[in-house]
């Protein structure tokens, strides 16, 4: 039987049915404002796997798993005035019904083709609302909730054992960071159970204590309640659920039914993305619709998931989901060339066991390296292929990566089979040219011949074999060899990452052109990901150029890391970053080249300076003399300081305030930062910018303002101010 980490306890727990031969399993489902990312489908996956493992054991499983189609009460929506069910309705001129309909549609068409099981009932919030009003109308008979101005809170204060989830206890216990700062809370702990419809709110429901809608704690609470009872198995959801969504879900309903209200919480931890979270707005925030327009299979991702355990974090990249695309090819090709051993083998004793051992493996705490390892383990053992054939199949029951497919798929068109025996015939008479243009035209149509002593067989493409990549294209900066030792040669390098606004990098590099063209120069642009035909201009415009290099990268690597790419590769004495915003007006060269001439102790030039009296606020623009950093739409330097003060720190994966932070780590080196209003550059619209809306604004330059803080906070030496006193 399955042995897990109990949230709860912090202990590995067997799983043991409250009743004989059935478990109650409820997942935390979608909220369906938009689509689910591949983070989201690593946590269904694993609460399915949970799910093969106890049906394989002949468990009968009631799996609940809810569709969210409520808002929240979250901090930002209040700031805003805005739900996001309404707001994206309004943006799409679709009604909240509709959006909704539409990506829960989305949703279950990824987990149908991510082989995750459906659940048994996926109940919708909305159609539950009479539910959380009777256990809302409970809490407050019980005394465990109280009103406030047409608001109901739960009271943590009656609930003692509030943080044996979490280990959230005491002064360590901080308000739900999905909750505002509520004046009308008794204590800060207390969260929303029914929260009363402000003036003009579009979506409401009647209730005994006024129009309102529900909190996002009792949504789950009272849908588990209604299709598993009061005490059921199973709760799984992700890592970041744990704490205040699970804690105040076992509060509500503990207090409700005053018995436990869960055995066994499960929690998968988070899925990064270059090494860092998910993103939207640092572009690292991937769909499985993502990866099949990439060519690849979504049973690829499926099986990365299952080489790290699951209360593990997984970084993904798009080498690792190569490499698993090739080993899950490499699976089902040969289970297609053992069809005909699997057809007459009858599995024996020692199957079974072998059987056996693979579930023993994954049974404990959810080991699918371990099971994975174990299955490769077999496939290179003396075994017989029919056995092979016949435990991929059997361990697939449990890893779900539709192995059973090359059966069906690996069918071959009788058009295509008469032209594998037209080339076998040719062969045998040492027709080679004939038998290879045949061979050529298969191929282009999609079909590999496999030539054997005494046959010749012939498949469809795998998917990396379908994959025809446009240019070669990088996955991350390690890829790169750099160039920083490398003696100069060009006087001037220009950088530019491109994430995409062709017109803008077109203007941006044309301008390059016309004002530098009577000074040795490159251009390094790093096609940062992008999709709007930004990576078409950039190669047209690398071929005609022989001084233009262009990196392509798979995906959109963060600001650091793609500018670190052209810093790498650069070999011009001095370096110029360029934002795809900026435009030169006028000669740039002379003007750098006697600035550095100069004055040997500048390691910082650019047009846009800024100073600071505190460390906190850095907005004053200084256009002509020292400045305490220089904004990253021009920054110039001389390559030969990189050795001394390293490349940009790749946490930045958002823009803002990485140019002060490089500023900084120039500044260390007791060199100046020098703002030169002389030097002809124009900004227009930073798009990257005025299409982030003004939360996701404040909450990157935050994130990002507290990196620079942990490292440069107590520098105020490095300030000019500090120099004047």
């Amino acid at each position: 039987m399955l042995k897990i980490l109990n949230t709860l306890s912090k202990t590995i727990e067997e799983i043991v049915p409250l009743s004989p031969g059935q478990i109650g399993m409820y997942t935390c489902g979608p909220t369906v404002y938009r689509y689910a990312h591949i983070g989201n489908m690593r946590t269904y996956m694993m609460a399915d796997f949970i799910r093969r493992l106890l049906e394989y054991r002949g468990l009968e499983i009631t799996h609940i798993k809810n569709i969210t189609d409520v808002g929240h009460m979250r901090q930002e929506l209040l700031e805003t005035g805005g739900d996001k069910m309404i707001l994206a309705a309004l943006a799409e001129g679709k009604t909240i019904g509709e959006i909704a309909q539409f990506y829960a549609a989305q949703f279950h068409q990824d987990e149908s083709i991510l082989n995750i099981l459906p659940a048994t009932t996926y109940p919708w919030a909305t159609d539950h609302i009479p539910e959380m009003l009777k256990m809302v109308g409970v809490l407050l008979e019980n005394d465990r909730a109280y009103i406030a101005e047409g608001n109901i809170y739960y009271d943590v204060a009656k609930f003692p054992e509030y943080g044996k989830l979490s280990r959230n206890v005491g002064g360590n216990l901080l308000e739900g960071v999905r909750m505002e700062t509520d004046p009308l809370k008794r204590d800060p702990r207390d969260f929303t159970l029914w929260k009363k419809a402000e003036p003009g709110r579009d979506v409401y429901w009647d209730s005994p204590w006024g129009p309102g809608f529900p909190g996002w704690h009792i949504e789950c609470s009272a849908m588990a309640d209604k299709y598993l009872h009061e005490k059921f198995d199973i709760h799984t959801g992700g890592i970041d659920n744990v704490f205040p969504h699970h804690e105040d879900e076992i509060a509500q309903s503990e207090a409700v039914y005053n018995e436990k209200h869960v055995n066994y919480w499960i929690h998968g931890q988070h899925l990064l993305a270059d090494g860092a979270k998910m993103a939207k707005s640092s572009g690292n925030v991937f769909m499985i619709s993502d990866l099949i327009e990439r060519g690849f299979s979504p049973l690829a991702f499926r099986y990365l998931c299952l080489t790290v355990r699951y209360r593990h974090r997984m970084n993904f990249t798009f080498s690792s989901l190569r490499a698993s695309q090739k080993a899950l090819d490499s699976l089902r090709i040969r289970l297609w060339n053992w069809q005909e051993d699997y057809s007459r083998f009858s599995p024996t004793a020692e199957t079974l066991q072998k059987e056996e051992t693979f579930i023993s493996i994954v049974e404990q705490d959810l080991d699918l390296p371990g099971g994975l390892a174990y299955l490769w383990k077999t496939m290179k053992s003396d075994s017989s292929n029919g056995e092979k054939a016949h435990l991929l199949l059997s361990f697939d029951r449990i890893l779900g990566l539709g192995l059973n497919q090359p059966f069906d798929d690996f069918q071959i068109p009788q058009g295509i089979s008469s032209q594998a025996e037209q080339r076998a015939n040719l062969r045998s008479t040492a027709s080679y040219y004939e038998s290879d243009q045949i061979r050529e035209a298969l191929l282009a149509k999609g079909y590999i011949l496999q030539d054997y002593e005494e046959d010749t067989t012939v498949r469809p493409k795998m998917y990396l074999e379908k994959i025809v990549d446009k240019w070669p294209s990088v996955s991350s900066g390690k890829e790169i060899d750099s160039r920083i030792e490398a003696p100069d040669t060009y006087e001037y390098t220009f950088i530019l990452n491109a994430y995409g606004y062709k017109d803008d990098i077109q203007r941006c590099l044309m301008a390059v052109e016309k004002q530098a063209h009577n000074s040795s120069f490159e251009i390094i642009a790093i096609d940062n990901g992008s999709t709007d035909g930004t990576g078409d201009y950039l190669e047209e415009l690398a071929s005609s150029r022989a001084n233009v290099t262009v990196i392509h990268c798979d995906h959109v690597l963060g600001d650091a890391a793609a500018k670190n790419i052209g810093i790498k590769l650069s070999t011009g004495k001095y370096i110029i970053i360029l934002d795809a915003s900026a435009e030169l007006t006028g000669d740039i060269c002379s003007i750098v080249s006697n600035s550095f001439a100069s004055n040997t102790n500048l390691g910082l030039l650019g047009p846009f300076g800024l100073k600071s009296d505190d460390m906190q606020h850095f907005h004053e623009e200084v256009e002509s003399g020292p400045a305490d950093a220089m904004q990253g739409y021009c920054m110039i330097f001389p390559r030969n300081i990189i050795q001394r003060t390293g490349l940009m720190r790749e946490c930045f994966r958002f823009y803002r305030n990485l140019d002060i932070d490089y500023s900084f780590q120039i500044k260390d080196l007791k060199m100046e930062v020098i703002a030169d209003g002389r030097l002809p550059i124009v900004r227009h619209e930073h798009r990257q910018w005025t299409e982030l809306d003004e939360n996701q604004r404040d909450e990157l330059s935050v994130k990002n303002f507290g990196r620079f803080l942990k490292k440069w906070g107590n520098r105020h030496d490095l300030l000019e101010a500090s120099h004047s006193n």
